[in-house]
């Protein structure tokens, strides 16, 4: 039989016969079968993964940019989750702003209630640690430290520009006398009570906790020793605080705190007026007076001690705890009279009696008149 009729016969019978040399590999043959599935397979794969890194990137990478190691979130009482997603897009500058809001949608935060406080967000917290810290993270409290206040005014714009408390609000507080009772206060002696040194409070304090807060620390500070030694000097925690005040008024240099102090204190002994040019700055309202003429010496006020015997009735400016110290420390002497020396050093001319003074007080009128100073 030929080759060609074995063929003919095959084909007849629905068969082919396939050269000895592709026997074995009839489908490689007859049909190639291509990779395409297996690459996309791979291309799917590559592509899972690539977004499973990129999510855990974008969920682990710190949020946003900001420009401090710690940044401060403030949430006041009754804010919207807008506002505090405004304060967060411009204080940490959110890498991400869009996936930080569906994130926090997920989360809760963006539909429940916020809590209000002051919360710190550091640099490396990614999006899920800055929502958690808002949601469940303490409240940082402020540590506030006064500086050289002189009046009410003055002391209810600092803690009004530093707390969540309104200032009208903080004003009443410290206007009303029954609650002021409370705590030994008077409108005027409130400024005794607050001393220069570091008060801890919760941003979101009320009037009545700033005052509370105030008091606590002036407890601690009378506490003992210092209240032992102003009794010793005849002297209530008020006059101390107050004459500290004039002292620190009167010299820049602190060297001479203690004999400053010891002069007023011979003066109030003997009942003569304690004559301070500080005292009738703070009288006149004018702080920046550089030279006290005899229309400002009349002005009628309690904290004008050149017509008013004895301390004016509160602080004329809020002194250092270490001047108060300086006053408790009273160098023991019998000067009655200080004069600024003619040489502008800040430091100052003592004398025990009147003659010498008006010597000292007419080296000094002379080098004003030079300098020109009115």
């Amino acid at each position: 039989m030929s080759k060609n009729s074995v063929a003919h016969y095959q084909r007849i019978n629905g068969r082919r016969l396939l050269p000895s040399k592709y026997r074995g590999h009839r489908s490689s043959y007859g049909r190639r079968r291509r990779p395409w599935g297996r690459y996309l397979l791979l291309l799917v794969l590559l592509f899972v993964l690539l977004g499973l890194g990129a999510g855990g990137y974008l969920y682990t990478a710190p949020a946003g940019r900001p420009e401090a190691d710690t940044t401060y979130i403030l949430v006041a009482p009754g804010a919207k989750y807008p506002e505090l997603r405004q304060q967060l897009q411009s204080k940490l500058w959110l890498r991400y702003p869009r996936l930080f809001g569906w994130l926090a949608d997920y989360r809760g935060l963006s539909s429940e209630p916020l809590r209000p406080g002051r919360y710190a967000i550091t640099r490396d917290m990614n999006m899920a640690g800055v929502i958690d810290e808002l949601q469940h993270g303490a409240d940082v409290p402020l540590v506030l430290q006064p500086g050289a206040l002189r009046t009410n005014a003055e002391i209810l714009d600092f803690f009004a520009t530093q707390l969540w408390v309104k200032r009208d609000s903080l004003e009443a507080a410290f206007s009303d006398p029954a609650l002021l009772s409370r705590y030994g206060m008077t409108r005027e002696t409130l400024r005794a009570q607050l001393m220069r040194q570091p008060l801890t409070l919760r941003w979101t304090a009320t009037g009545r906790e700033l005052l509370d807060s105030i008091h606590s620390g002036y407890q601690r500070f009378w506490r003992g020793a210092r209240s032992e030694a102003a009794q010793r000097l005849g002297l209530t925690p008020l006059q101390v605080t107050t004459l500290a005040s004039i002292v620190e008024s009167e010299s820049a240099k602190r060297d001479e705190y203690s004999r400053i102090a010891g002069l007023y204190l011979n003066r109030l002994r003997q009942g003569i007026k304690l004559q301070s040019d500080p005292t009738v700055k703070y009288a006149t309202g004018n702080f920046a007076l550089k030279r006290i003429k005899g229309e400002h010496l009349a002005t009628e006020s309690p904290y004008n001690t050149y017509r008013v015997v004895g301390l004016p009735p509160a602080p004329i400016v809020l002194p250092h705890t270490a001047t108060i110290d300086s006053v408790l420390a009273a160098e023991a002497h019998d000067y009655l009279y200080m004069c600024a020396r003619e040489d502008f050093s800040g430091y100052h001319r003592f004398a025990a009696r009147f003659s010498e003074h008006l010597v000292n007080a007419k080296l000094y009128q002379q080098e004003l008149n030079k300098r020109g100073i009115n």
